[in-house]
């Protein structure tokens, strides 16, 4: 949900018959501009954007797109997703992104689950999920299409291939489907929440799943509003997250660091009245937590423009603000701690289209300024630093200490600004926002 989970399980209609076939007529709107008004295109696979891709800066100086096509079968075949291709709308088409065959599985999940797929069973729906990025701003297209190329396991009945006429031997149908302006809203330029060196962005934008997969029906839509979520951790000179007994969580690195306005704004939400969570343990995989406890102690503060920031997992008793006050950017929220759904000590930030922190729309941010040091691994990070809990005794101070986090070189490290930190980079943030 809205926490960091630990672990390795983390890494979180042809009708009956030919006379009720019915051909889906292209309308002069939006989702038809691509096509001609008088045609007629077999689409048994409907899709729609979930939300308007809206392109960010990365650290890594590229522009990203990270939305999600919703995808279901609109007759009674089973219909097997070959390739999901992306071009830029317009003359030129250019080919942006293209999932293949082999990763349309691992690019798919079933609606409402976890589950991966590569075909959906009658009125089955499922998720693809696109990240792609291009070179530069320039680069970035006005509007999107995508084609679809699908068949029947096995092979196109023959049912289907006489009703449209289809050459011998063709094998699957080609849809071309979901045309979207892209959102070239202004991304909000933020100060950073935190302050200081060694913060890691676990579970980050653009290739982690744990947040920018959690799609949920809340207020009667579907919504990811952790689309662009970070859990932030801390780790020490030595790259360890803690040093000492990992069960106490003032061992921990992160835990009690001062959590940041990131601008100026409003305060809509303050609930603080959850105690803090055992290290290791992810309350949600083990059913021991509910809906209002996901978010454990959390603040969301109105910054303008439609735009929310929520800080979640805050230590109790630490939260120096009040639901109606307006604050200043650096101020002090309160403490990071390890509340609601989470399983070791971090902060949990992102910036949402509504004040709903479960059912709204996730919007990109940048911050800007902050020090890129390096990234990280899922296996350093994940596997030795967190989920390998053998602990090992520290020479000199005969304490427990947690594996080191392995640092990896990047290309442009050194100060950045005006970009969001990518999955597992590893940043130090100004000691006083700009």
């Amino acid at each position: 949900m809205t926490a960091m989970g630990i672990g390795k399980n983390c890494r979180g209609v042809l009708f009956s018959g030919l006379l009720a076939l019915t051909l889906c007529a292209c309308q002069e709107s939006e989702q038809s501009a691509e096509a001609a008004a008088d045609t007629n295109e077999f689409t048994p696979v409907v899709a729609s954007v979930l939300a308007a891709p809206v392109p960010v800066r990365g650290s890594d100086g590229r522009y990203h797109f990270v939305y999600e096509l919703m995808i279901s079968n609109s007759n009674n075949f089973e219909w097997e997703l070959q390739s999901v291709e992306v071009f830029a709308g317009g003359e030129s088409e250019t080919l942006l992104h293209r999932i293949a065959a082999e990763s349309v599985a691992a690019n798919t999940q079933l609606l409402g689950t976890r589950a991966q797929v590569d075909s959906l069973k009658p009125a089955q729906s499922a998720l693809v999920f696109i990240q792609f990025a291009v070179d530069s701003e320039e680069a970035i297209p006005e509007r999107l299409v995508h084609r679809l190329a699908v068949t029947v396991p096995g092979g196109l009945p023959e049912k289907i291939t006489d009703l449209l006429q289809l050459p011998a031997g063709q094998a699957h149908l080609v849809e071309t489907v979901a045309p979207v302006a892209v959102d070239r809203r202004m991304v909000v330029a933020l100060a950073p929440p935190l302050e200081g060196a060694g913060w890691i962005a676990a579970n980050g934008c653009c290739d982690s799943i744990t947040h920018v997969r959690s799609d949920l029906p809340v207020n009667g839509q579907l919504h990811i509003s952790q689309r662009f979520a970070i859990d932030w951790l801390k780790v020490n000179e030595e790259r360890r997250l803690y040093v000492g007994d990992p069960q106490d969580l003032n061992s921990w690195f992160g835990y009690g660091n001062k959590v940041l306005a990131v601008a100026d704004g409003l305060v809509v939400t303050v609930v603080d009245k959850f105690s803090n969570q055992k290290p290791f343990v992810l309350p949600a995989e083990t059913g021991a937590i509910t809906l209002e406890e996901i978010d454990g102690n959390h603040v969301i503060i109105a910054l303008g423009n439609g735009q929310y920031a929520f800080y979640a997992h805050l230590q109790p008793g630490s939260i120096r603000v009040k639901q109606g006050e307006t604050v200043k950017t650096g101020q002090l929220l309160g403490l990071l701690g390890n509340t609601g759904n989470t399983g070791a000590p971090h902060l949990h930030f992102h910036i949402m289209q509504g004040g709903s922190s479960l059912g709204s729309n996730g919007l990109p941010y940048v911050f800007r300024a902050f020090t890129l040091m390096g990234k990280t691994s899922e296996h350093a990070f994940f596997d030795v630093g967190l989920e390998d809990n053998t602990p090992l005794i520290g020479d000199r101070s005969g304490l427990i200490e947690g594996n080191p986090v392995e640092l990896l070189p990047v290309s442009n490290v050194g100060e950045r600004r005006n970009e969001l930190p990518l999955n597992l980079t590893v940043v130090e943030f100004p000691e006083k926002p700009e």
